[in-house]
């Protein structure tokens, strides 16, 4: 149970205490798309044979969101809609005008709808009650929001902001690939992307390359920022930072594997979910800090 991706959202007004939040998130369930529904979203429970909808280790709870969608390409319903509209055409002795072409598909789109796959994708979310902080494993910005606006709904007086720092990323990471050193807590690592400020946005990147001074130095004096880097915290966490202050790619390293040794699903479960709490805690402050500390705006 580590998250692969944060999506960082500062808990503004409202409180939140568990057992309500596992009530309220009951109520508000994911249901199974009816026949003429293309997508249902809802709450599931974070874990396969868990009871509740919500799972509380100390200050931290792991909640879950869910989305049920019907998966019906494009390209079927047009093959469809283009055999049906020429045997209407044979039949009538004209071809279909637009409107009559649009109403044909929206017919047959009914029509498939029913037969169509049907895929679930979950989405986690971490509410860290200490911090005041929600944390979405996602790097999809739209699931994102809908996730906080299902939250929202479904607790009610809860405000969320996204997390902002002092000093953009893109400024930091820039400096720190023009000398500047990273606090010791960071190195430094292998991926890297530079990006042109001008109209054309000219791209520069690195993927498991040794980040030459010389040469990052050289694209930034011709007018590149940087939009990501790979970096590691501690020894414990690899990542990539981008510049709208998303972390990607998140990694347990070995020293963190090694103190999670079980083999039963849900001593794992557990026990990841602790690791994972417990280290990215300290991780999002010393990132915040290294970044000139949290922009808080009333």
């Amino acid at each position: 149970m580590w998250f692969k991706n944060l999506l960082v959202y500062s808990i503004t007004s409202g409180k939140i205490d568990p057992e309500q939040l596992d009530d309220a998130l009951s109520r508000n369930l994911l249901q199974n798309c009816l026949q003429m529904e293309m997508q249902s979203v809802g709450w599931v429970k974070p874990r396969d044979n868990g009871n509740q909808f919500v799972h509380v280790c100390g200050q931290h709870v792991l909640i879950a969101y869910g989305v049920e969608k019907k998966i019906l390409p494009g390209a079927v319903v047009n093959q469809y809609a283009k055999n049906r509209i020429e045997t209407i055409e044979q039949h009538q002795g004209h071809k279909a005008g637009k409107k009559q072409a649009r109403d044909i598909k929206e017919a047959v789109l009914i029509e498939l709808m029913p037969r169509a796959f049907v895929q679930q994708h979950i989405t986690y979310a971490w509410i860290n009650l200490d911090a005041g902080m929600l944390v979405i494993d996602s790097a999809n910005l739209k699931r994102a929001e809908a996730v906080i606006a299902l939250l929202i709904k479904t607790v009610g007086e809860i405000r969320l902001v996204p997390l902002v720092t002092n000093i953009s990323p893109s400024t930091m990471m820039t400096r720190w690939l023009s000398g500047d050193e990273p606090p010791a807590v960071f190195t430094i690592d292998r991926d890297c992307e530079l990006q042109g400020m001008d109209n054309e946005k000219s791209t520069v990147r690195y993927t498991h390359h040794v980040l030459n001074p010389d040469e990052t130095t050289r694209h930034i004096k011709a007018g590149k920022k940087v939009t990501r880097l790979a970096m590691t915290w501690a020894n414990k966490i690899s990542f990539i930072l981008h510049d709208n202050l998303q972390i990607r790619r998140i990694a347990p390293l070995d020293i963190i594997k090694e103190s999670a040794d079980t083999t039963d699903a849900d001593d794992l479960f557990d026990s990841d979910f602790v690791l994972m709490t417990g280290e990215i805690s300290q991780f999002l402050p010393d990132l915040v800090h290294a970044l000139g500390g949290e922009n808080v705006t009333d």
